[in-house]
């Protein structure tokens, strides 16, 4: 049977719901450089999603959501194809699925993001739902790269301050792999080489510090898109596809 909610009916999600997980993967629509499309955080976290759920299911009952699209990216304005929700509509909007969720009797949820504008605001949600009266359920919140993270520095060998970046080396390859037809060459063969951070990611003190326009003042990617190849998307793609999976299958059992 399919794992994608979507395409089940509401008898079966109903008869799902009562010992199975959903996965609600978040994701935006944001600029992604010359080179990549706007789709890409959507297209990687519903790819990882899909896949990893399908590699579950051998092991345990799991389901899941269409990708919510919407995420918080107004980091990103004013570059264009940026379609974006303020983080306290972004943290209604997930709270409001999930509770949809909880309403067909899901009582083990999986929040898995692919955009990180998405991560504090996930978190929270997890938080409230949690501790909401009347609503017994366990859920988790987790970025797929950060579900993966020593596995792809260790097994291929990837330099872990470039996972994910934006737009950069990681996020190319994979969409390579994935979606080879939406990768423009020839803006891609028009990056350059940037620092991993460009200041964008900056702490101090273990404080995250966000500075204005920070990103309007960048390139709008990081580190080195070109260096990507989809013969490495591939590998780093089967390696996240198993830990999430390992991750959906340790969820489910705790």
């Amino acid at each position: 049977m399919t794992v994608q909610l979507a395409e089940l009916t509401r008898e079966q999600i109903a008869e799902m719901a009562l010992n199975g997980v959903a996965v609600l993967p978040t994701a935006s629509i944001e600029q992604h450089g010359p080179h990549l499309p706007v789709i890409t955080d959507t297209t990687l976290c519903g790819t990882v999603a899909d896949l990893a759920a399908q590699q579950a299911a051998q092991e345990i009952p799991i389901v899941v959501a269409p990708v919510l699209w919407t995420g918080n990216s107004h980091h990103h304005f004013p570059f264009a194809g940026v379609l974006s929700l303020p983080g306290p509509n972004y943290i209604t909007t997930v709270i409001d699925v999930c509770e949809g969720l909880v309403k067909s009797g899901f009582r083990k949820l999986i929040l898995l993001n692919g955009h990180g504008g998405n991560t504090d605001s996930n978190r929270v949600v997890a938080l409230d739902m949690a501790n909401r009266l009347g609503h017994p359920v366990r859920i988790a919140a987790a970025a797929y790269w950060d579900v993966a993270r020593s596995a792809l520095v260790e097994e291929a060998g990837f330099d872990g301050k470039l996972i994910p970046g934006h737009a950069g080396h990681f996020e190319t390859a994979m969409m390579m792999a994935i979606r080879p037809d939406l990768v423009n060459r020839d803006g891609l063969a028009r990056t350059q080489s940037v620092p991993a951070d460009q200041g964008l990611f900056s702490d101090f003190a273990g404080a995250v510090v966000q500075t204005h326009g920070a990103w309007q003042a960048s390139v709008g990617y990081t580190d080195t898109p070109a260096a990507a190849t989809p013969e490495e998307g591939q590998r780093l793609l089967n390696i996240t596809v198993r830990r999430v999976a390992e991750f959906f299958v340790a969820f489910y059992k705790s």
